[in-house]
């Protein structure tokens, strides 16, 4: 359905609800679905820098899924390695690392991807050894993720990226939350209650998608060994 579908289906419940206002409403709807579900899967891509340890991460991802460096998966690491401070900066006069792994691996830290090569005691600070450096080399770094669906804007002929058969649910969320407004004449709990249970069977059904067509064999999991 096209947004002006959904629109005008929620103004039959809500008809004093204008545009802007469903609009945004659907928005908050698609979000909620999205993340409860996880159905939608994106791919991110970007370049890392030699010498830089952290990436910034598209805001529409919820959560990572896995990582590749060159095209090959790496794993990901529990916490974090011990020392954090190797990043090629000119201002100070730290260099990119001088030596270089494919041993490579991923983790979040602050809401950024930390990229980071494994080498045998090549940092030492404040007595600690990390088997940790940032990566040294300049390749594609591919982000496969569970992701926020694309934001409804004025265009109302817009189309939800969510499959056709859970569009309905947006409806129903909105449909569902409106019915809850005090102060205006809709304002009614239990058939707002109705509606609710139909998304959250559409949430179900989302969900059933989503592990139905969920990657096999993920990413290895790993902690650190720095001591």
């Amino acid at each position: 359905m096209t947004q002006k579908q959904l629109i005008e289906l929620i103004q039959q419940h809500h008809p004093s609800m204008g545009e802007t206002e469903i609009r945004l409403a659907l928005n908050r709807a698609q979000d909620n679905y999205c993340a409860k579900t996880e159905l939608i899967k994106e791919t991110y891509t970007q370049n890392s820098v030699a010498g830089q340890r952290y990436y910034t991460l598209d805001a529409q991802i919820l959560k990572i899924i896995a990582v590749q460096v060159n095209d090959v998966e790496i794993s990901r690491l529990i916490g974090k390695p011990i020392i954090d401070d190797d990043e090629f900066d000119a201002q100070v006069g730290l260099t990119a690392p001088s030596t270089s792994s494919n041993d490579r691996y991923w983790y979040v830290d602050g809401g950024r991807l930390g990229v980071v090569e494994k080498i045998s005691g090549v940092l030492s600070r404040d007595d600690k050894i990390s088997d940790y450096q940032s990566i040294s080399v300049v390749k594609e770094i591919r982000i496969l993720a569970i992701s926020q669906a694309t934001d409804f804007t004025t265009d109302l002929t817009e189309v939800s990226e969510l499959p056709p058969q859970f569009h309905d649910a947006l409806v129903y969320k909105v449909i569902s939350d409106g019915y809850l407004k005090s102060g205006i004449e809709e304002f009614n709990p239990q058939v707002s209650q109705i509606f609710d249970a139909k998304y959250e069977a559409l949430v179900k059904n989302g969900k059933k998608q989503a592990r139905s067509q969920y990657l096999s064999g993920g990413s290895t999991i790993i902690a650190p060994t720095d001591f």
